[in-house]
């Protein structure tokens, strides 16, 4: 029996590793493309995972004890389709959340053009009362 066979995962720590991930594809703006792939490549999650264990699994030990065993819980939990449905969920709601951001932002830039146009645009002292200056 070896290590990874009693390796226990809760489900705060797999939240946990979903939103650290999620995080990090928003940081870099890369919500839409890693939607559209995880979308296209759900139905083969559990092949992909296996795949990444057998192949990069018996390096990972190189690089220390504790990236092998965060290496290792990171297949397990990303070989669960339920696991990529909420990491889509999570950053459609992260786009969601920027965009609104930008558009209060980008409102709020609209409104003080146009309040710093209009106030530019009225006619100070006589030359309000000549239509044509």
């Amino acid at each position: 029996m070896f290590w990874w066979d009693k390796l226990e995962i809760t489900p705060e720590e797999e939240e946990r590793v979903i939103r650290k991930v999620a995080s990090v594809i928003h940081k870099y703006g890369m919500d839409a493309a890693a939607i559209l792939f995880l979308e296209s490549f759900k139905p083969l999650v559990y092949v992909g995972g296996e795949l990444g264990k057998f192949f990069i699994s018996p390096f990972l030990p190189a690089l220390g004890e504790e990236i092998s065993i965060s290496g290792e819980k990171f297949f397990r939990i990303f070989e669960k389709r339920e696991n990529i449905e909420r990491l889509i969920t999570i950053l459609e709601e992260m786009s969601r959340e920027e965009e609104f951001k930008t558009k209060e932002i980008r409102e709020i830039e609209e409104t003080k053009e146009t309040e710093a146009s209009e106030h530019e645009g009225k006619k100070r002292g006589w030359r309000r009362l000549i239509p044509f200056l």
